[in-house]
């Protein structure tokens, strides 16, 4: 690591050890791809699916055991509801919040590491029946559609790109040709590799992001449970200019990665506003709920507060203020 990295985020190391692409990932079926299981470290925990582990009041909680629960609520959504960024278990979104109710409303992690809003969809429907009663599902999603929206035609085919989509289809080409092989090349191939444009990314985005929506709503309804999706903050749709440390880790990831290389169109106010603008009148339309928590962090967080580790991942005392300002909002919602 360099120096900003290791000096104010040293516990990230345990992430891109195990959790990231070249790391320990558990290969799945209908997944693709999920955590590894079972994994222990002082910084992130795993239980025997591969959900990373809550704790709250001194005690880990996850989905395995939740029916000793008499009920749980659901945060559901990629690697910012997984936990990027918390230093422990105890920092996650889905702690902050249990912490913050109280020991009889248990928030259970169902994030996924670079998942799109379709693998989050099919996670929850594959597990959800090891839960107990679910009075609430929230969805903290919404930007990886965006982000994998700009690769071409062949890549996203009818349900989204998903990340490291080429190693599943470079593997593809690899092995032995049956006619299951032979039709997905077929396809593929024939498609075109134009990049699509900004309005043609959040268009595609949002189309794809409320279809899984209309998925999670008629789960929501069969279980009794009250839906509600949550647009995933980015730290530039926050405010143009972060923390000195946010700052400082940017400049260095940015030369590591070129993250705003690779996204800046999507990283502008006015992308923000329209991608938020569709979602909240197809969420309208399922009757779903819909929280544009940006708007809100812009007006409730000080310039000099460290929010986030990298542009998409909190901080511990970030997961706590969203956790916060999310339970007042769905107060509100009630």
């Amino acid at each position: 690591m360099s120096s900003a990295l290791k000096q104010l985020t040293p516990h990230m190391v345990a992430y891109s050890e195990e959790f990231a692409d070249s790391g320990n990932i558990n290969w799945l079926p209908y997944l693709m791809y999920f955590h590894p299981l079972n994994f222990k470290s002082n910084v992130v925990n795993t239980d025997s699916k591969g959900f990373r582990c809550s704790e709250a009041f001194g005690e880990k909680y996850s989905i395995a055991g939740s029916e000793e629960f008499h009920s749980v609520n659901v945060l559901a959504g990629s690697s910012t509801v997984f936990g990027i960024g918390a230093s422990e278990d105890r920092y996650t979104l889905a702690s902050c919040l249990t912490e913050k109710e109280g020991k009889d409303v248990r928030w259970i992690n169902f994030g996924g590491r670079s998942f799109n809003s379709t693998q989050e969809m099919i996670l929850f429907s594959l597990y959800r029946h090891q839960l107990p009663q679910v009075d609430r599902i929230v969805l903290f999603s919404g930007f990886n559609d965006l982000g994998l929206a700009r690769l071409p035609k062949r890549l996203r085919l009818d349900h989204g790109a998903f990340f490291m989509c080429n190693d599943f289809y470079d593997a593809m080409k690899k092995k032995k040709q049956s006619r299951f092989s032979n039709w997905f090349q077929t396809k593929t191939a024939q498609a075109e590799d134009d990049i699509p444009s900004l309005n043609e990314q959040i268009d595609y985005a949002a189309a794809l992001t409320l279809r899984n929506l209309s998925n999670w709503s008629a789960m929501a309804v069969d279980m009794g449970a009250k839906l509600t999706f949550v647009l995933q903050p980015l730290a530039n749709w926050v405010r143009d200019v972060g923390s000195k440390e946010e700052e400082a880790l940017f400049a260095e990831l940015e030369r590591k990665g070129r993250f705003e290389e690779f996204y800046g169109d999507i990283l502008t106010q006015k992308a923000y506003a329209a991608y938020r603008d569709k979602l909240r009148m197809g969420a309208e339309d399922l009757n779903v709920g819909f929280i544009d928590i940006v708007s809100h962090l812009q007006n409730h967080i000080p310039q000099d507060f460290w929010l986030f580790v990298d542009r998409i991942h909190f901080t511990d005392q970030g997961h706590k203020a969203v956790a916060d300002l999310l339970l007042t909002l769905l107060k509100e919602d009630e």
